[in-house]
């Protein structure tokens, strides 16, 4: 029995295996191309996710400024926080991979404290401190949170800052002196300019409870949650929130809008989208962008323009975190 092989002559093979290499070459260089394509819209995305939070979160000093001066600091408070847990629970239908189970009963302690911290007494000091308080140099006040949290972290987990961490600490704690006393060429303390450092230590004790949380959650889980018990721990605002609300002005309602969809809602659904993508160290320290953010809009948009003082004490502040927040990862 005879079978019939193919019969190939030497150019027919030799085109069939050209034929199969280009065909080849065609297939890498498509799938490189894809990848190529795939990654520059991965990097857009992020750099566009990542811009929109600094840029929301510089905002929100101003918008903080203009509504302050007609709302009272806890009923203001309350109406950010409770708007912007509205404006997150609308929006988490659209994403993806939140899971909006309650903990269990012996993790509400510290995420109850955290959310106190977070969000009532944060935001409650902050909204009293902007009265008197330039947005730029308020966003400069609330930078030094890493600080606080390294020296809360020190006391309490045991976190040694090391000395270029306390010479960090020294100096941004000199830039804060000097930035909440120098005013118009002399010094002179406004008291009510400290319920600013008073919110950034709030919110310090919040990151360290935070980092021992997301141990087992999520930062957005910890985020909706605390947001939900902040607005609840204000609600005995509630009715001095409406009749402050009645007779304010379209741009304070404005500037309420603003912080209740943009910083509050989208912003924290963003960054936590950037922390993916990113190494935390490498995602905190886009945040040091803010202070100088802060300062033009409030220029821009609220006519406030910054001193030369400002924008010296504020470079040593930043200075001085940027130390501590290096020195935390050696």
């Amino acid at each position: 029995m005879r079978i019939a092989l193919p019969s190939f002559t030497h150019n027919g093979m030799r085109n069939h295996m050209t034929h199969t290499a280009c065909h080849t070459a065609d297939q890498t260089a498509n799938t490189l191309a894809s990848d190529l394509a795939a990654e520059r819209l991965a990097r857009l995305k992020l750099v566009a996710a990542a811009s929109f939070v600094l840029l929301s979160w510089a905002g929100a000093y101003v918008a903080i400024g203009i509504a302050a001066r007609e709302l009272s600091p806890a009923p203001f408070a309350l109406a950010r926080i409770g708007g912007g847990a509205l404006v997150l629970l609308a929006l988490l239908p659209f994403v993806r991979g939140v899971s909006l189970k309650l903990p269990p009963l012996r993790d509400l302690p510290a995420i109850a404290a955290m959310a106190l911290l977070a969000f009532p007494l944060y935001h409650v000091a902050l909204n009293a401190g902007q009265r008197v308080v330039s947005p730029g140099v308020a966003s400069v006040l609330i930078a030094t949170l890493p600080i606080f949290a390294a020296i809360i972290a020190r006391f309490t987990l045991g976190e040694r800052p090391g000395a270029r961490g306390w010479t960090g600490i020294a100096i941004a704690f000199g830039g804060v002196a000097l930035l909440v006393t120098a005013r118009n060429g002399h010094f002179e303390l406004e008291p009510t300019a400290l319920l600013v450092i008073v919110s950034a230590m709030s919110g310090s004790g919040y990151m360290v409870l935070q980092r021992q949380l997301t141990r087992r959650y999520t930062g957005l889980q910890l985020t909706i949650w605390g947001m939900w018990l902040g607005a609840l721990m204000l609600t005995p605002f509630a009715p001095a929130l409406v009749s402050e609300v009645a007779g304010v002005s379209n741009e304070a309602l404005l500037a309420l809008a603003y912080l209740c969809v943009l910083p509050t809602a989208l912003a924290y659904l963003l960054w936590a989208y950037v922390l993916k993508m990113l190494p935390a160290a490498r995602a905190t320290s886009l945040l040091y962008i803010v202070p100088p953010i802060a300062f033009l809009l409030a220029w821009l948009v609220a006519g406030i323009r910054p001193g030369m003082m400002d924008i010296i004490c504020s470079g040593i502040v930043i200075a001085g975190v940027a130390l501590v927040q290096t020195a935390r990862k050696h």
